[in-house]
């Protein structure tokens, strides 16, 4: 970590300020370490990590470690500049930047930005642009440490093993804060949001994707089979997930179209014409499949749909009440079959 980083930390449990003690000689840069607070709340720092998550307990432990088997597999896949390059065109799109230099003006007048839940770290890369900027990027998962082998030589960026549901940072930190796909895999994603909010300064803006309530038969379908995945071995989900992606292949080349002739409300299914994968992904089986990627990618993105302990999904109605309850004003939404994009701003001072 960089010394500089424990001026702008409070001690997860009780909010005090952290002091840092490096074990040997103390430079810029700190590999192994100790942060306490005047309370005695001790943390350690290793591999050049603040690691600062303060929930060890069964539930959050299974959760924690789901995603780190998820990174653990899979993260050479997620750093490929293929699915570098389609995630970002994806979140892009999805919160109205349309392009990367409209993202880049937008963080020009940012000074602390909060990437929460940032997985291998490309999202960090991508909000790094401003080099006036502090990145400060989250997760409880060992994908922090993927993260920070591939992008802890950024000199605006730092990355931190926390959870969100306790972040060290001061209330009002921030003045952007991102949580894209990660808010719906925490044990409640409303006080999630609530407690990342509560970070942000006046004027500051939130910035957030959950996955969206799906078809009827896909819903049954997700609950039913993720009662059997996530009580898998590690092993055995992969190798379920790697079925899924096949399925999903194999659909996809088919090349068959289907029409619908008619609206079928209570499956949620509009008339028109689908490509036979598609129809079956987004109504009724989580399939995934892109030719656009690596076939482990793809392995992986279901992977990570079935593994995880939870994966909400939720109504526009609940994303605009979070907004609402948190007094942010909704600036952009974007709801999509997979999920809602939206961002909110908090009032700037009178």
């Amino acid at each position: 970590m960089k010394a500089s980083l424990v001026r702008h930390l409070v001690c997860p449990r009780c909010r005090r300020p952290l002091k840092l003690k490096a074990d040997g000689a103390e430079s810029l840069e700190i590999v192994e370490g100790t942060l306490s607070c005047a309370a005695r709340h001790g943390f350690r720092v290793s591999g050049g990590i603040p690691r600062l998550v303060t929930d060890r307990n069964a539930k959050f432990a299974r959760t924690e470690s789901s995603f780190s088997a998820k990174w653990r597999n899979y993260h050479e896949t997620y750093h490929s500049k293929e699915w570098f390059v389609y995630q970002r065109r994806w979140f892009l799109r999805r919160f109205g930047w349309k392009t990367v230099a409209s993202l880049d003006r937008f963080l020009e007048s940012r000074s602390r930005i909060l990437d929460a839940g940032t997985g291998v770290g490309n999202s960090a890369k991508w909000l790094s642009s401003n080099r006036g900027a502090d990145v400060f990027a989250i997760d409880a998962s060992e994908s922090i440490d993927y993260a920070h082998e591939r992008y802890g030589s950024l000199p605006n960026v730092h990355f931190l093993q926390a959870d969100v549901a306790a972040p060290p940072f001061r209330k009002g930190f921030f003045d952007f804060v991102c949580a894209d796909q990660m808010l719906h895999h925490t044990r409640d994603t409303a006080k999630s949001f609530e407690s990342l909010a509560s970070l942000l300064s006046k004027g500051g803006e939130f910035a957030v994707y959950v996955y969206s309530v799906k078809a009827p038969l896909r819903e049954l379908a997700d609950d039913h089979i993720r009662g059997t995945t996530t009580r898998m071995t590690e092993g055995e989900c992969a190798e379920f997930s790697r079925d899924m992606a096949l399925l999903g292949r194999d659909l996809s080349r088919l090349k068959a179209k289907i029409v619908i002739r008619r609206d079928i409300p209570a499956l949620r299914i509009r008339k028109g014409t689908y490509d036979l994968q598609r129809l079956v992904y987004w109504h009724f089986l989580k399939c995934w499949w892109s030719e656009d990627v690596p076939f482990e990618q793809c392995v992986a993105t279901n992977f990570d749909w079935y593994f995880p302990e939870h994966a909400r999904r939720h109504t526009p109605e609940e994303v605009r009440g979070w907004f609402g309850a948190a007094r942010l004003g909704i600036t952009h939404f974007d709801e999509s079959p997979s999920g809602i994009s939206a961002i909110g701003r908090k009032a700037p001072p009178a």
